[in-house]
């Protein structure tokens, strides 16, 4: 019997509780690979900086010459170009990386599963190398909200960077499990250990 760990991939809209779920799966045993930390990093590595900076301009850069994200994402969020340019800078690094910290967690062979938190699952592919693919449902509402809250966005902000992404109902239609997360942590947790004991235990 085969104890390779099985890689649980997360998607859903944005401010959809993605990092949450992932952090349930995690309190279950799985190991969280976040590729937005992964991206977070990469952008301030010198060759990956050099780069965006010649891609995009020395005006993404903060008084102390690191890149300021927030003006990065005005730019690449107003033109889809932008943002496939951006996307081709960093992916296959990150996909690289991902795919390491795989092989480096399957040789430790102590845990499970792994589960990959990332924006961008199926727009960069990573969900081919997912045994499983879990959706996070939640009302556009309870994001709008969340978005408002935790990342400050104005009303139509949400809306306007989820157009560069795929719709929420091709996201669901490839999913192996779909998680309810309009109601409170306990419920969503409830279907999170279901999930895991259909999907990971039993296998």
């Amino acid at each position: 019997m085969s104890t390779r760990p099985k890689i649980i991939g997360i998607t859903g809209g944005i401010s959809s509780g993605k990092s949450t779920v992932a952090r349930m799966l995690a309190s279950l045993g799985a190991e969280i690979i976040d590729a937005d930390e992964i991206c977070h990093r990469l952008i301030q590595a010198k060759e990956v900086k050099e780069k965006i900076i010649k891609r995009f301009g020395i005006t993404i850069q903060d008084n102390y010459g690191k890149i300021d994200r927030s003006r990065l994402s005005e730019i690449v969020f107003q033109d889809k170009t932008c943002l496939d340019d951006l996307c081709n800078i960093l992916h296959p690094i990150v996909i690289e990386q991902i795919r390491s910290r795989i092989t480096e967690i399957e040789k430790r062979g102590r845990r499970k599963a792994m589960v990959i938190d990332a924006a961008l699952l199926e727009e960069s592919d990573l969900s081919l190398i997912c045994d499983f693919i879990v959706f996070v449902n939640t009302g556009k509402d309870h994001r709008v909200s969340r978005s408002k809250i935790c990342r400050h966005w104005q009303d139509d902000e949400l809306e306007r960077r989820e157009r560069f992404q795929m719709t929420l109902e091709d996201k669901r239609k490839k999913a192996d499990y779909v998680v309810d997360n309009n109601f409170t942590e306990d419920n969503t947790f409830r279907q999170i250990r279901e999930f895991w004991q259909l999907y990971i235990e039993n296998n």
